[in-house]
């Protein structure tokens, strides 16, 4: 099968916004500008999410499936309902190629219209680790240099595609920061710590809670933390805003919600602070940016750092202290100097558009979906795989407990 001109169906693992989400369809406009027929994939959970109207807005037919989100449960070869919906959008898109996203979402294709259609098949994992209960066979694309590697050692090697930016949206020329300062009532003189995020409590949450626990720390009144974001831990993450605004006798911490275009809060920033794809934009937005993960990492971008954020991506794992000290001295070093602010954020602006352009990640894209085309096997190739995945994921629950809690968050 040729792949140009494809007919492609992309799928999206949930309709929130998030970084994987903003990739996969920043990517499929890429691939809509190049000739294909793109269509969209998502799974419903309750109300329709924002990237329904992203994905009508930029002209592609959107395919929805309803299904409860599901924290934990038991790792199941796939979930019917959705692999069923997601053959149904397969037949009625007449699609030649389906490039999913995320361990659920690629678990529904291999066992829905992959397995039944023969359908060609391409995966995208931008998590922080690659199964061996996934798809051996299907070209896998992953995020950081480490799972190259890791992924490399048990399956088919995969593609790099570091998170991509659309550079020419994500510009500081092209966006006014200074509406939404006024809009929270943020004056010229304050300096917006900016953190842009979905707030999830499993690898979020803890470095927004450190961000705020450092402002406590820095007593700096003209420090204002700004999270953008919704999620399940938005009430907490609330709770403790209060109690640090309280004790600061300010409102020193804003959390204004989810914004459809977080561009103006990106305009609006001093200094970013965050993983993956925001860390990314931010620094597209020539942001001084300091990267945050878990087990109480964070470290700031720099020249000096680079290499291990272009190699681990743009998180960490730290040794596991939670004190907010280590973070408020990063701050504090960008806080007291604004020459160093405007350099970094000037450097990291170019390394964006130097590695990280849309453009170049939809041509690696490209030879990904060429490989795709023209490596699916027959049924009974395609039916051994699946018994493989089963027996792996049948095994891994027998595992301790800590990789078994993992296997279970990466089927919700």
């Amino acid at each position: 099968m040729r792949s140009d001109n494809l007919r492609l169906l992309v799928g999206l693992h949930h309709l929130q916004l998030g970084g994987s989400q903003l990739h996969a369809l920043d990517l499929a406009r890429a691939m809509a500008a190049l000739g294909h027929e793109v269509g969209i994939f998502g799974v419903q959970h309750g109300e329709p999410g924002p990237m329904v109207a992203r994905a009508r807005d930029a002209g592609l037919p959107v395919y929805l499936a309803r299904h409860p989100l599901e924290r934990t449960r038991r790792a199941l070869p796939c979930r019917p309902a959705v692999a069923r919906a997601l053959t149904a959008a397969v037949r009625e898109h007449r699609a030649d190629l389906l490039h999913v996203y995320e361990y659920p979402l690629i678990l529904d294709a291999f066992h829905g219209p992959h397995r039944a259609l023969g359908v060609p098949l391409a995966a995208t994992v931008y998590a922080m680790d690659v199964p061996r209960w996934l798809p051996r066979y299907p070209p896998l694309v992953v995020g950081t240099q480490e799972l190259v590697d890791q992924a490399g050692a048990f399956r088919a090697r995969p593609a790099l595609i570091e998170p991509p930016v659309d550079t020419a949206a994500d510009d500081p020329a092209a966006v006014d920061g200074a509406v939404f300062r006024a809009e929270h009532g943020i004056a010229a003189d304050e300096l917006v710590l900016l953190v842009v995020s979905r707030l999830e409590p499993e690898m979020k949450a803890e470095g927004i809670s450190r961000a705020m626990g450092a402002l406590e720390l820095l007593r700096d009144e003209r420090l204002r933390l700004v999270v953008v974001g919704d999620g399940p831990a938005a009430a907490d993450l609330g709770a403790q805003a209060r109690r640090v605004n309280a004790a600061l006798g300010r409102p020193a911490v804003l959390l204004p919600g989810a914004l459809a275009d977080p561009r103006p809060a990106y305009a609006a920033a001093d200094i970013a602070l965050g993983m993956g794809g925001s860390a990314l934009r931010s620094m597209a937005f020539a942001r001084p940016l300091i990267a945050l993960g878990v087990a109480g990492f964070s470290r700031p971008v720099t020249p000096q750092t680079l290499d291990h954020f272009l190699r681990a991506g743009f998180f960490g794992v730290g040794g596991g202290d939670l004190a907010a000290e280590p973070l408020a001295a990063q701050i504090d070093m960008l806080v007291r100097d604004a020459g160093l602010r405007a350099s970094v954020g000037e450097w990291s602006r170019q390394v964006v558009v130097d590695r990280f352009s849309l453009k170049a990640a939809a041509e690696t894209l490209s030879e990904v979906y060429s490989a795709a085309c023209a490596s699916t096997p027959g049924r009974p190739r395609r039916h051994q795989e699946a018994l493989r995945i089963a027996a792996h994921r049948a095994a891994a629950e027998l595992t301790p407990s800590g990789l078994r809690h993992r296997i279970r968050r990466a089927g919700s």
